[in-house]
């Protein structure tokens, strides 16, 4: 009874999120002469390469060096038609069939595609213990391969559709290993008796491994500020909406602002782990060299109808905790890129970035983490 619960929740919740989004992209209006790009560009083979790490342990406000809530996460991310060649895309193809999803790539001239290699780590605040810490958030780690596709619209290239299908499995041993590693490595570099090694991994929602999966859509718009006709831009802001059904059942909202000294479109900006993006590719106009130095800002309200990494998915866990239906994220920091070339070094460093309380538990509380990334990118090329 309880999985078909979870199942008719997720499904139901999840149906009404992905039906919701392609009517969104029917009140768009009808593609015209102005939607087609006067120029389309290609992706290289391999168009980009970047290393996201997210970690509690990196300097930002409220940061305790305890390593609980959102321990760490870490991606590697692909770039390029790569990608599709290599057939990845398959599934996405299908889910943006049946979502309708496909007729907004279908708009653009402008396509592009990414693979992630994501894990991601979550622990209680006490860890030197294998006891279930029941008033607290359970051990949860996922590690999975997540494909992406990342569509621009208009001749002006305000709009922008994005598609993720992502597989991955819960549960497995090797976030303790890693942790472990990381605590003990760290005592050892100050020869401080804490982080210590965290015993409570037996724990962990799905413990020995679950298979799980997530697809997820989003539409990000222009809302003010320099668009594609500006080389030099000196500050936008732009809005999201971002829906997905799987080990993350939930709908958000978001408006991110940048400001600063920069070339890049807001499409190609990625700010964290599992966000969307296509990198730094799109030529500047006008031969303008493309380097960066911004600051940026996002707030995001979400709804949330199921969390795996909380709740459990259809295997039985030791300990589960209900979640909050709402939760608010933000994000600040800044980011700077040097053109190299027809490529780029592109980096980007938060030190504000947080989510408010999450589950329902007498230890739930708000947390901080930052997050370092590194990209090299190739801009596409015109034909």
């Amino acid at each position: 009874m309880r999985r078909a619960c979870r199942l008719g929740l997720i499904a139901g919740l999840g149906a009404a999120i992905l039906a919701a989004l392609p009517g969104v992209a029917a009140a768009q209006p009808m593609p015209s002469a102005a939607d087609a790009p006067s120029a389309v560009f290609e992706e290289a083979l391999v168009s980009g390469i970047s290393l996201l790490h997210d970690n509690d342990g990196w300097p930002h406000p409220g940061n305790s060096f305890k390593d609980d809530n959102y321990s760490a996460g870490l991606e590697i991310r692909v770039n390029g038609r790569v990608i599709p060649r290599a057939g990845l895309t398959r599934p996405l193809d299908g889910l943006d069939w049946l979502t309708r999803v496909n007729r907004m790539h279908a708009r653009a001239t402008r396509r592009f595609h990414s693979a992630q290699v994501f894990g991601l780590a979550y622990t209680p605040d006490v860890l030197d213990t294998d006891v279930p810490q029941r008033d607290d958030r359970p051990f949860a780690s996922l590690v999975g391969l997540a494909v992406r596709r990342t569509s621009v619209l208009g001749e002006a290239g305000d709009r922008a559709w994005s598609s993720e299908f992502a597989i991955g499995v819960l549960g497995l041993d090797a976030a303790r290993h890693v942790q472990t590693l990381l605590h003990r490595t760290r005592r050892w570099m100050t020869g401080n008796p804490t982080p210590v090694d965290p015993l409570g991994w037996t724990n962990q929602i799905s413990d020995g491994g679950e298979p799980t999966a997530l697809y997820r859509v989003g539409y990000e718009r222009l809302l003010a500020g320099d668009g594609a006709e500006t080389a030099r831009k000196h500050w936008q802001v732009t809005g999201t909406l971002d829906g997905s059904v799987g080990y993350q059942t939930n709908a958000s909202a978001a408006i991110t602002a940048r400001a600063g000294v920069f070339t890049s479109e807001f499409w190609e900006f990625v700010s964290g782990i599992r966000s969307a993006g296509a990198g730094r590719q799109q030529p500047a106009p006008g031969g303008v060299p493309r380097w960066d130095l911004f600051a940026f800002g996002l707030v995001r309200p979400r709804l949330v109808a199921w969390n795996a990494l909380l709740q459990g998915q259809f295997r039985a866990s030791e300990h589960t905790v209900r979640v909050k239906r709402l939760i608010g994220e933000w994000e600040g920091g800044a980011g700077a890129s040097v053109p190299m070339g027809s490529w780029h070094l592109q980096g980007v460093v938060q030190v504000a970035q947080g989510r408010t309380t999450e589950f329902v538990a007498p230890k739930a509380r708000l947390y901080t983490w930052g997050t370092i990334m590194l990209l090299v990118s190739r801009e596409a090329r015109g034909r």
